[in-house]
C-alpha cells in the first residue's frame, strides 16, 4: 500500500515536499506543492502523512500509568501544566501504548495544528497522521549521544531525554558538549520512519473521521472478551432478560384477570392473584438492577464482578473487585443515577486490589 508522505515547510510562503512511498519507503515519486499551483499527477496513495515543523513543538517523556488513552491524555496535561509557560490549553498528544510506563508526549498550540491541517487542505490533501519532524529521527543506542540531522535553516536533534528542531545557534547552544551523531542525506532519508510514527498529533478534538470509528470497534471485542471471561454472570443476566419479556406479557394478561375477577372474588382470590403479580415481577426486578450494575462496572476501569446474587424476594448482592476505595464511591454515584442505592458491606484485601460485598436497592 502506497503512503503519501507531506513535508511542511516551517515558512507558510516555500513549497511543501510530497513523496509517495511504497509499503518499504522506496521513494516512487516527488513533488513540490505550492498553494498558487497546480501539483503534477501522482501515484494514487489511499494514506496521507503530515511531518510538520518540530519547533513549535514540545517534545517530553513522561513516567505516569493510565489504563486508557483518555486516562493517559490527562495525567500528561496535569504533568505538563508546571512546565510550559505558554497561555491558553496546549493540545497534547501521546504515543500509542498508552499502558507503558514512560510515554513520549508532544504539546503543541492548537492554534498551530490547525494551520497546518488548513496549509495541507489548500494542497488538496487531508492528512490521516500528524508527525512532528524532529521525531522521524531514532533514538541513538548509546545513551549518551545525540543524533543530528542539520537542514538548511534548522537543526533536528534527538537523543536520551530530548527531542527538538531549533535554528542552528540556539540548537548549539542545548546541545552543548554531548556527542552528535550526524544523520546524512536530508530529512527525506528518514521516510519510512513515518509510515509507523511513534506518535501521531491527531489525537483528542483532531482524531480524523475514520479513526473515530475504530475505538467502537476495538470496544466491541473489549466486550466480547469481557463477556467470555464472565460468561457465567453474563448468561444470569441474559436470561433474566429473556424473563423480563416474558414477565411483561404475563403481568398485562394478570392485571386484566385482575380488572375483571376482582369484583366477583374474596380477598383470598385477591391476595393470590397480588402474588402472582409479584412472581412475575421479580425476573424484571433482577434484569434491571443487574443490567445498572453491569454498566456501573463496566464504565470504571479497574473494577469486575467477581460475584451476583439474587434471591426471589431480596435485594441483588454482589461482590466487586476495585483497586482502591474511591472505585466504590464512583459506582455509588453511577447507580444514584440510575435511581439505585449502593449499600456497601465489608471488604477485604486480595491480589492488587479489593474485594467488597455490595447490595443493591431501588432508591424509590
Amino acid at each position: 500500500m502506497n503512503t503519501r508522505i507531506l513535508f511542511l515547510p516551517a515558512d507558510p510562503a516555500a513549497g511543501a515536499i510530497c513523496l509517495v512511498v511504497d509499503v518499504g519507503g522506496g521513494v516512487l515519486s516527488r513533488a513540490v506543492l505550492r498553494p498558487d499551483a497546480p501539483a503534477a499527477p501522482m501515484p494514487p496513495a489511499p494514506r496521507t502523512v503530515m511531518v510538520v515543523p518540530g519547533d513549535a513543538i514540545r517534545i517530553d517523556r513522561l513516567q505516569f500509568k493510565a489504563h486508557s488513552a483518555a486516562q493517559a491524555r490527562a495525567a500528561a496535561r496535569a504533568l505538563l501544566a508546571g512546565r510550559l509557560a505558554q497561555p491558553g490549553e496546549p493540545h497534547v498528544a501521546l504515543d500509542s501504548d498508552h499502558s507503558a510506563a514512560v510515554h513520549a508526549v508532544a504539546a503543541v498550540d492548537p492554534r498551530a495544528l490547525r494551520g497546518w491541517l488548513d496549509r495541507a487542505a489548500a494542497l488538496g490533501l487531508h492528512p490521516d497522521a500528524a508527525v512532528p519532524e524532529q521525531l522521524l529521527l531514532p533514538e541513538p543506542a548509546d545513551a549518551g549521544s545525540v543524533h543530528l540531522l542539520v537542514t538548511a535553516d534548522r537543526w533536528l536533534a534527538r537523543g536520551d531525554g530530548l527531542a527538538f528542531s531549533a535554528p542552528p545557534a540556539l540548537a548549539a547552544q542545548v546541545l552543548g558538549t554531548r556527542t552528535l551523531a550526524r544523520i546524512d542525506g536530508g530529512i527525506e532519508r528518514l521516510t519510512a520512519r513515518a509510515l509507523l510514527p511513534e506518535l501521531d498529533l491527531l489525537q483528542g478534538d483532531f482524531t480524523t473521521a475514520p479513526a473515530r470509528a475504530k475505538p467502537a470497534g476495538r470496544r466491541r471485542l473489549a466486550w466480547l472478551a469481557a463477556a467470555l471471561l464472565a460468561s457465567p454472570l453474563l448468561l444470569v443476566c441474559a436470561q433474566a432478560l429473556r424473563l423480563e419479556l416474558a414477565a411483561g406479557a404475563l403481568e398485562s394478561r394478570a392485571q386484566a384477570i385482575v380488572r375483571e375477577a376482582l369484583p366477583a372474588a374474596g380477598n383470598a382470590a385477591s391476595g393470590t392473584l397480588h402474588q402472582q403479580l409479584q412472581a412475575a415481577r421479580e425476573p424484571r426486578r433482577f434484569a434491571a438492577a443487574s443490567g445498572a450494575l453491569f454498566s456501573a462496572v463496566a464504565a470504571r476501569s479497574g473494577t469486575h464482578l467477581v460475584e451476583l446474587e439474587y434471591r426471589r424476594g431480596d435485594r441483588l448482592r454482589a461482590v466487586v473487585f476495585h483497586r482502591a476505595p474511591d472505585d466504590i464511591e464512583a459506582l455509588r454515584g453511577a447507580l444514584a443515577a440510575e435511581g439505585w442505592q449502593l449499600v456497601e458491606g465489608g471488604s477485604s484485601v486480595v491480589p492488587g486490589g479489593l474485594h467488597t460485598g455490595l447490595v443493591l436497592e431501588s432508591a424509590t
